[in-house]
């Protein structure tokens, strides 16, 4: 009878000690899902946009669409926030082009109508989590950018948040984001000159893919 006691308490005491222990292993699993570090980025955007307060006046234009890269770094925290920089070249495609002998759009003037190119520097903060599967979900909080060519050089403008989901590698050294599976990223973007006035606000519907690289914890 005694040694069955025995037997009981010594099955109770290792059951303790095994939830203890699994305890920990999933706290640490928990912990050990945060980001800490320095890393590269490079990548891509796609926007049809439009202005939604005109500089030139009236209250919206046609359409158009630019296309941008981006490269720079960003630095995640372990309290689940982060900031970037990243310096990004932007082309507008044309919707309209002049052809000899042709008739000629009424209104060649509108901004973006025969394209162009532009490079903005950027800076900005997030949050973001990351699930036990891996899966990553980071949201833009803050944004600021300046153009440094084009023919918005020396004007600044932010962007309204956005965020972009992905995945991150077991080792934590890759994450891969991109624009929310299906669903639309549609943000404002307010543009103010040299001088700080506000200058107009265009909406943009975008798609964005980053490839991320760790390059110091």
């Amino acid at each position: 009878m005694k040694s069955r006691r025995r037997t009981n308490k010594s099955f109770v005491l290792v059951g303790l000690v095994f939830v203890f222990a699994l305890s920990l292993v999933s706290q640490s699993g928990a912990q050990d899902k945060q980001l800490k570090g320095v890393y590269a980025v490079v990548g891509e955007a796609t926007c049809r946009t439009h202005w939604l307060i005109n500089p030139h006046g009236g209250t919206t234009t046609p359409y158009f669409v630019h296309s941008a890269s981006a490269q720079g770094t960003i630095t995640f925290n372990d309290d689940g926030t982060g900031s970037g920089r990243i310096s990004s070249v932007d082309v507008s495609h044309p919707i309209y082009t002049n052809i000899p002998m042709g008739s000629y759009w009424p209104d060649p003037l509108t901004d973006g109508i025969l394209g162009g190119t532009s490079a903005s520097d950027v800076v900005f903060e997030f949050t973001y989590t990351v699930a036990p599967d891996g899966r990553i979900s980071r949201t833009i909080t803050t944004f600021h950018g300046e153009f440094t060519s084009g023919p918005h050089a020396g004007m600044t403008f932010t962007h309204t948040p956005f965020t972009l989901t992905g995945f991150v590698s077991k080792d934590k050294g890759t994450i891969l984001l991109s624009s929310v599976p299906g669903q639309a990223e549609i943000i404002m973007s307010d543009l103010f000159d040299e001088d700080g006035n506000f200058y107009g606000q265009r909406e943009q519907e975008c798609h964005r893919s980053r490839v991320l690289t760790l390059i110091s914890k």
